[in-house]
């Protein structure tokens, strides 16, 4: 059985500045701040946020509500992705690995772009992650099923990076099947597509997906974006052990 970590952020002061940028971006008021502070500590009950900021629930319903329509979000779950895309689309610093065997099955049938995204990491990094690449969902899942049983040479992912459009099973079909499985949904997923479809990312999110990123053009936004990626999950975020 795969033990998870919970997913609670490890230094808040990591993220400090991002939440700063974030508030004044979406021009949140200062209790709709503190309600946003609570969420990204995974604080995700209406009734938890309530006990913590001593107001009624009924109040913390509406400065989410309110949240959500100036983010462009329809969930708390959708709310805290695009936070984290926000982390890692502008996090300034360089990528801090505070975990020591960082593991990324990598699950994309462009074998080109996925060649670019592992040198993105090592160029943002080092050669200090492990990648595992395969190349469609039904193919993850099977790989997920051995690990699960703990065959040798099968690794626990302390993170996915998803492409949606896949031959066999597509991304949607796989995030949907890690994220009802018990014993693999708190491996955070990261969806990497080319698709910046709303519907699709509000798909993601109903789905149980962590973050949604459009994948980048050029090698140096590419670089950039794996650096945000490796710093929040790698460093800030909590991440699945055995």
């Amino acid at each position: 059985m795969i033990n998870t970590a919970s997913n609670d952020v490890k230094d808040f002061k990591e993220i400090e500045p991002s939440l700063v940028s974030f508030v004044k971006e979406h021009n949140l008021s200062k209790r709709e701040t503190d309600v946003l502070k609570l969420l990204v500590h995974q604080v995700v009950t209406a009734e938890d946020i309530s006990e913590q900021l001593g107001i009624s629930r009924n109040t913390v319903r509406i400065h989410l509500k309110n949240i959500n329509n100036k983010v462009g979000t329809t969930s708390k779950s959708e709310l805290l992705g695009r936070f984290i895309e926000f982390v890692i689309q502008n996090n300034p610093l360089e990528a801090k690995l505070t975990n020591d065997d960082l593991s990324i099955l990598l699950v994309d049938d462009d074998e080109s772009y996925v060649d670019l995204m592992k040198k993105a990491a090592t160029a943002a990094v080092g050669d200090q992650i492990e990648f595992k690449h395969l190349s469609d969902g039904q193919t993850m899942l099977e790989y997920l099923e051995q690990v699960k049983r703990k065959e040798p040479g099968t690794l626990i992912p302390s993170l996915i990076i998803l492409d949606l459009n896949m031959p066999k099973i597509n991304g949607f079909q796989a995030l949907e099947r890690i994220k009802s499985d018990p014993r693999l949904n708190e491996i955070p997923v990261v969806v990497f597509s080319s698709s910046s479809t709303k519907s699709d990312i509000s798909n993601i999110y109903a789905l149980g997906g962590n973050s949604y990123v459009t994948k980048p053009g050029g090698f140096q936004e590419l670089r950039k974006v794996m650096q945000g990626i490796l710093s929040y999950w790698g460093g800030i975020g909590a991440l699945p052990h055995q």
